[in-house]
């Protein structure tokens, strides 16, 4: 076995670096100030500084970038399991499988008749392209919401959705993986994946259960283990723990990871001052907003392949083939905000389709109940509609994932080159990742504006 001898990086390496860590930074405070979507700012530079642009960080930084912002994903989908309101999620399950459902088969139902039937594509290709946009952003998607709005009814089904898509992204992935290698397509590819994936979904509630009774009548009395040194190693072994098992089992490891936080998020709410989250504010979360979290976006920038957003085969067709495809691709997403203003809603007093319900009293001088009124500090079912929808546009890295293993696939016709159905697959993931960012963070500043 070879070692590496330790050598100290010469002046242009560490320059290059050096300007790269900050302008994400420095370029996320822009954005977030201009657009309230910060984390364009570190994507872009990510495309500025990766292969298709300048080239000038070195193959191993860039492998160490995508690396390490992954890590940022999960990290970001942890804490969201850490801060989700579990009681919401068990609630609003059925209403969020339907927008899941709904988010992935209209943009494969769109690309087939468009792709095939508007521009002539080969049926493998139509499909291919719309399997990597059923997908959502997960990251994008939490990135944007607000730990505040996570916790609201509408946070929780647009996070549960998003997952679900990351799920239904894994089955479909493995599902393109086969037919690009040209061998049958076996039915444990699709079946397992969807059974784990529900075996961790039931298995984990009971497990936290057990747990939450071990913690409150073992550890009860033993202050220490609600320290925030003894939370960050509990939590450290629940991540990798958690991802090991998901990811080894057959499902996603960002399934595994928001099932980790949730995990112990519940397990913990005995204490007085929920100490998970506590110690990941304090531990995780400044090392989390400045590094892992930038560098995850900027990783996605350095992989899209924009060279071939211009033209393919000596056309530029492409340019518009994409725009036509992306604001389709974007819109079948845009339309699952619909379900919540037809979805009852018994909290706030709403049935099917918005019928007000009659078991709500007003109080004695006529106005409403208190539970009816309490809809003034959340948002409103038609800006409910409008966040999901616009949330669940974003699609980021799991498009990619699902491209780069159909492209075969979408490149049928010209094996081993960048397909014009490949090129706006890039248009569309693009254009919609940036629009659905910049249309939720100026739906979430218009509406903080407002209540000021």
């Amino acid at each position: 076995m070879t070692t590496i001898a330790y050598t100290t990086p010469n002046v242009p390496t560490i320059l290059t670096v050096g300007s790269f860590l900050y302008l994400i930074n420095l370029a996320e405070a822009i954005f977030a100030r201009f657009l309230n979507a910060g984390l364009l700012g570190s994507l872009c530079v990510g495309v500025l500084f990766g292969p298709e642009v300048s080239n000038i960080l070195p193959e191993a930084i860039q492998s160490a970038v995508i690396t390490i912002g992954y890590i940022g994903l999960l990290l970001i989908v942890f804490e969201a399991g850490l801060s989700t309101n579990l009681s919401l999620l068990f609630e609003n399950i059925l209403l969020s499988c339907t927008i899941a459902l709904s988010g992935m088969f209209l943009p494969i139902g769109i690309s087939m008749l468009l792709l095939r039937f508007g521009f002539g594509y080969h049926v493998l290709q139509s499909f291919a392209a719309g399997a990597a946009l059923s997908s959502t952003s997960l990251g994008t998607t939490l990135t944007i919401l607000k730990p505040a709005y996570r916790r609201t009814r509408t946070g929780t089904v647009l996070m549960a959705a998003a997952l679900l898509d990351d799920i239904g992204g894994l089955v479909i992935a493995a599902i393109l993986s086969q037919l690009s290698s040209s061998s049958s397509l076996s039915s444990g590819i699709i079946v397992r994946p969807i059974l784990v994936s529900l075996g961790f979904a039931f298995g984990v509630p009971i497990f936290a259960v057990i747990s939450r009774y071990a913690v409150e009548h073992t550890c009860a009395g033993k202050l220490w283990v609600y320290s925030p040194n003894a939370q960050l190693f509990i939590m450290a072994i629940t991540f990798c723990g958690f991802i090991a098992g998901a990811k080894y089992a057959g499902t996603s490891d960002l399934f595994g990871a928001f099932l980790a936080g949730g995990y112990l998020s519940h397990i913990f709410t005995s204490a007085s001052a929920s100490p998970s989250v506590l110690a990941f504010d304090k531990h995780v979360m400044p090392i989390l907003q400045v590094l892992f979290s930038p560098l995850f976006f900027a990783s996605i920038g350095s992989a899209l392949p924009i060279r071939s957003l211009g033209s393919v085969d000596g056309s530029s067709r492409v340019v518009w083939r994409g725009i036509v495809y992306s604001l389709l691709m974007g819109l079948a997403k845009a339309v699952v905000g619909l379900w919540l203003l037809v979805w009852p809603d018994r909290a706030s007093g709403y049935g099917w389709f918005g019928r007000r319900l009659s078991q709500y009293p007003r109080d004695s001088q006529g106005g409403e109940s208190p539970l009816v009124a309490n809809e003034q500090s959340n948002p409103s079912r038609t800006r409910s509609a409008a966040l999901v929808g616009l949330a669940m546009i974003a699609r980021g890295e799991i498009a990619l994932i699902v491209a780069e293993i159909s492209r075969p696939l979408l490149d049928i016709h010209e094996p081993g080159e960048t397909s014009e159905a490949f090129a706006i697959v890039i248009w569309a993931t693009l254009l919609n990742t940036a629009g659905g960012a910049i249309f939720v963070g100026h739906l979430l500043k218009e509406r903080k504006a407002t209540r000021e």
